[in-house]
């Protein structure tokens, strides 16, 4: 899959993986959902889910660190930003050949265009906040949270494609 068709995955993405509400016990399902999923996949992430700039759920599993927490907020900030997948984002300044330095004049030391942040996304509402996982290589970061939010909002398996590494 080259650039343009990872580009217009993610969009397919995005409006497939919108919830119907959300509210605190929301995130806290999906924050243990998260959890379950890389404890399966043998990955320690640390989890943030933020909705209107509050923290709604925050957790850092064995083998995670401060530095995947600055990733976290660092990820989030690009979500905030740009109502975009971090994955996304970074995709599409490849594709415009530029940096968020040079786009956005914003510091790469607050913002990180890698996979593992995605908008959360209710039906009627729009964009509300983020869920956010840093531990993983950040395509499988994007991944599984692509997995997570599929099953969670209940498509059946195998309707989202998960992304392979770029090919030219």
């Amino acid at each position: 899959m080259n650039l343009q068709q990872q580009l217009a995955r993610c969009q397919q993405h995005q409006q497939l993986l919108q919830l119907p509400h959300f509210n605190h016990e929301t995130a806290w399902r999906l924050g243990e959902k998260i959890k379950c999923q890389a404890e399966q996949q043998g990955v320690a992430l640390a989890i943030d889910i933020t909705v209107n700039r509050q923290t709604l759920f925050s957790y850092a599993m064995l083998g995670t660190s401060a530095e995947n927490h600055d990733w976290l907020r660092r990820k989030r900030n690009v979500v905030e930003l740009l109502n975009t997948s971090s994955y996304a984002a970074g995709l599409m300044l490849q594709q415009r050949q530029t940096t968020l330095e040079a786009r956005y004049g914003v510091s790469l030391r607050d913002y990180a265009a890698l996979g593992g942040g995605f908008p959360l996304q209710v039906q009627q509402a729009g964009v509300i906040g983020s869920v956010n996982v840093s531990g993983a290589p950040h395509l499988d970061d994007h991944n599984l949270l692509l997995q997570v939010l599929a099953d969670f909002i209940g498509l059946p398996l195998g309707s989202i494609e998960i992304l392979a590494p770029l090919s030219e």
